[in-house]
């Protein structure tokens, strides 16, 4: 009899799925717990899996083709997670172009054809009949409803689900499951989007200066460089302990290397907008409206550094050394405020810029070259001098990005090391190319303006091909929660290196304005310099300097230039 059960059981494609789903959930190492699958992401998955079958042609193959969309569905879902170490979320379909910008041909051919495999098969196998559809009746609600009446179902899930964690989506996926989570935080941001009209008053801003506290900048110019992907080799205890790598250039690691600190940054493997967002904002990037808050800005302005800095009486310009379409860039920049805008004459043939990338000779070159793109910033930042303007100074690189190639500017391959992944020794090289063009930039620009304060930082940490998991195979602040986003810092003031141990990207704001108003700043406003801040006070700002950097504008500018 019980022969009998279990073969018929077995014998059953949506038995046979349900074990497959569950089997899968609860072995899996990348979310933990799984936990709310039974409760309501299971039924929904078996349901879609009857409705693809009542959907397509019966045959031999059908079982699999039927689950295989919903297989990928998963199984690209964790592959994203161990490449960034980030749930994804509906909207970050918006950065696929930016993506496939950045990726290798191969990769994109590779993760192209396993993406539409399972959508061709099913469509080559559709059957479809007015019956067939009738079944779709009852789920289409679940994936209507989210995009059309964002806060009922964010109601009726948190009615429904066993608990939603605001602070932590990864937790959220294993209480509630991956397809429902998705829905949720798709249907809270589109929540939260329609309330961004109430937050558009800059009087409720806590951290705008007044009249009343009476500050004065000193005319000290300000220089601030973020450093695409900046990871530090040497930090990996398997590179500078076991193997015994110096990958630091000798003229940086003799000047600035005992003096490299430290600075959390808001993302892991990408989105470089996010830590320029904090930098120059002073405020958590909580990702509340898009995963990338650039992305909703329109140009009209908001309250930043820019726009404080025009109001001390600077000029303000941004250096960016790739694309103007990534990240709604100029818009972004506008509504900062910046003074002018610069990207390569590559990318704006049209627009006055004083850079220029270069011939793209070999892989790599597609990125332009640090030592190029400082060099250029050096003789732009030497006109600025003459005019005898104090001056903000901001710099964007992108060399480092993946797939880390070393390209025909740099120079001749210096570490060969088998015994470190591919990705890692390609990084070593980069690094010490970089670190001669960085140590370089800085001892000129010091020569040029010694009283300024300089601010070097990483974006974010590469995302390696192992994701997490090379990071901790290599050592890399093994035992520190926030380890995947330790990020290097310098800061020079006045000539003068100083180390920070332990930073935040958005407190680099406070930082800077307390150097311009000669620490009269800290005075008139809290500066939580402290290694723990709870980021939650900042919040209500974040909106504020959402709603008004979101706010329509009745003629859209070009944005390659100002």
């Amino acid at each position: 009899m019980l022969r009998f059960v279990l073969t018929a059981l077995l014998g059953n494609r949506y038995t046979l799925f349900a074990l497959i789903i569950l089997l899968y959930v609860a072995t899996s190492p990348i979310i933990e717990g799984n936990t709310g699958v039974l409760r309501m992401e299971l039924p929904l998955l078996v349901y879609l899996y009857f409705c693809l079958n009542q959907l397509t042609r019966p045959s031999f193959w059908q079982p699999l083709v039927t689950a295989l969309p919903l297989a990928m569905l998963y199984l690209g879902h964790d592959y994203y997670v161990l490449r960034f170490s980030r749930i994804p979320k509906w909207w970050d379909l918006h950065q696929v172009p930016e993506l496939l910008g950045v990726m290798d041909r191969e990769l994109t051919l590779v993760l192209a054809a396993l993406l539409l495999l399972p959508i061709v098969l099913l469509l080559l196998n559709l059957r479809l009949s007015l019956r067939a559809l009738l079944w779709l009746g009852p789920v289409l609600p679940v994936f209507i409803v989210p995009f059309t009446a964002p806060h009922t179902f964010v109601e009726a899930i948190k009615k429904q689900s066993k608990q939603m964690i605001y602070y932590s989506a990864q937790v959220n996926t294993s209480l509630n499951g991956r397809m429902i989570t998705s829905l949720y935080h798709e249907a809270k941001r589109l929540e939260t989007l329609q309330q961004l009209v109430n937050y558009r008053d800059i009087e409720k801003l806590t951290m705008r200066l007044t009249p009343q506290q009476g500050l004065q900048a000193n005319g000290k110019n300000v220089h601030v460089v973020i450093m695409e992907s900046f990871l530090d080799p040497a930090l990996f205890t398997r590179v500078s302990k076991e193997l015994r790598i110096t990958p630091a250039h000798p003229d940086f690691q003799a000047l600035f290397s005992p003096h490299m600190g430290f600075s959390i940054s808001p993302i892991f493997g990408g989105y470089t907008a996010q830590p320029e967002f904090e930098v120059l904002c002073g405020v958590p990037a909580f990702q509340e409206f898009d995963s990338i808050e650039f992305n909703l800005f329109t140009g009209a302005k908001t309250y930043c550094l820019p726009g404080i800095f025009r109001q001390f009486g600077y000029s303000s310009s941004a250096s960016n050394a790739f694309l103007p379409e990534f990240f709604n860039t100029p818009a972004a920049y506008r509504s900062l405020d910046f003074d002018a805008i610069y990207f390569a004459k590559e990318y704006t043939p049209t627009a006055d810029t004083y850079l220029k990338r270069g011939e793209e000779k070999t892989d790599g070159d597609e990125f332009f070259f640090d030592d190029d793109l400082m060099q250029q910033n050096l003789a732009f930042v030497e006109k600025k001098l003459q005019e005898g303007k104090p001056f903000f100074n901001y710099l964007l690189t992108i060399y480092g990005h993946f797939t880390f190639e070393l390209g025909s500017r740099a120079g001749p391959v210096v570490f060969r090391v088998p015994e470190l992944p591919e990705a890692v020794e390609k990084i070593l090289n980069q690094h010490y190319y970089r670190t001669k063009a960085l140590a370089h930039y800085l001892q000129r620009l010091t020569e040029l303006d010694p009283t300024s304060l300089i601010v070097v930082v990483s974006d974010h940490l590469p995302p390696l091909p192992g994701g997490k998991g090379d990071y901790d195979r290599l050592g890399y602040f093994v035992n520190d929660p926030e380890r995947l986003l330790i990020n290097r810092l310098l800061v020079i003031r006045e000539g003068k290196p100083e180390r920070y141990e332990r930073f935040t990207h958005f407190n680099l704001y406070r930082l800077i304005l307390d150097f311009v108003t000669d620490r009269g700043y800290c005075q008139a406003l809290p500066c939580p310099f402290e290694a723990t801040v709870d980021r939650e006070r900042f919040r209500e700002d974040y909106r504020v300097l959402m709603g008004l950097g979101s706010a329509p504008l009745k003629a859209a500018a070009d944005g390659t230039g100002r």
